[in-house]
């Protein structure tokens, strides 16, 4: 029963990020990020969601996938994300569930989380009427591509990776070109390790989730089950420095399989920028 309670007692994660070379115009930028919200087709966590972020000011938000546990839930994560709103906008990437064949009765869910246990393929579907939702109430879902924008008189580049974990991510052409403040989404940490240092035209942030920060953890030893090889036992989440980038990991909003979290709340992450000088 406290497993199933700590799953729907969210936290605002808010953390002050320093990056030495940051544009002066960038300083105190502050960015919104949700993932792995794993909205089901009832939509309950809904209000629960919206109503951890209607307190909170910030400028961009920015999604790091899996809005959803399969394709029956693709109504209720639209509902949910088309009312954020951000002066410098919102942007997405989506993670492998977003592409999950629609579960909807008992059966199906028994089959789906059996089929994940035994490692079997999963079945996708093309996620277009998702996007479809999304894209007009201003979301600019990333697929393997990326945008520029002017925030504070500076230049600055969102690129958007698909899902390392399966496969989707194609770095190249999510990557933007050198010039500007880079950023970049991708729902799998481990995309990151593939990635060029800043000085070669890497980004400077890359913004993840996946791990759920291990969902279910052992107190005092860490969690079994992480899903990526730059998240450890006792950090499952966080941030992490890779070849001069840093690496944002979400523990994330929703649960995954099981609705349940032991020693891992949700969260919704609040970052800030600073140069620190």
């Amino acid at each position: 029963m406290y497993a199933w309670w700590e799953s729907t007692a969210v936290e605002v994660t808010e953390r002050r990020l320093v990056i030495p070379d940051l544009p002066p115009g960038l300083e105190g930028l502050r960015i919104l990020h949700v993932s792995d919200t794993h909205f089901p087709a009832s939509g309950d966590s809904v209000g629960r969601f919206l109503d951890a972020i209607a307190p909170l000011e910030f400028d961009l938000v920015l999604g790091t996938g899996d809005y959803v546990e399969t394709a029956a839930g693709w109504d209720a994560a639209a509902d949910a994300l088309t009312q954020l709103r951000a002066p410098f906008g919102v942007f997405a990437t989506l993670g492998a569930h977003d592409y999950c064949a629609p579960v909807r009765t008992p059966a199906e869910w028994a089959s789906f989380n059996l089929d994940r246990l035994r490692g079997s393929r999963r079945r996708f579907v093309d996620p277009k009427p998702f996007i479809e939702r999304l894209e007009p109430a201003g979301i600019d879902v990333l697929r393997n591509e990326w945008r520029s924008l002017e925030i504070g008189g500076e230049l600055v580049r969102i690129g958007g990776a698909g899902d390392d974990s399966v496969g989707m991510a194609r770095l190249k052409p999510a990557l933007p070109p050198v010039g500007g403040f880079s950023m970049l989404l991708t729902h799998a940490p481990d995309a990151a390790l593939r990635l060029p240092p800043p000085r070669e035209g890497g980004p400077s942030l890359v913004f993840c989730g996946h791990t759920h920060g291990g969902q279910i953890r052992i107190p005092g030893w860490g969690a079994p089950l992480r899903h990526s090889h730059l998240v450890t036992r006792r950090q499952p989440d966080g941030v992490f420095h890779v070849a001069g980038a840093q690496v944002v990991v979400s523990r994330g909003f929703g649960t995954a399989h099981v609705p349940l979290r032991l020693a891992c709340r949700p969260e919704v992450g609040l970052l800030t920028l600073a140069s620190g000088r």
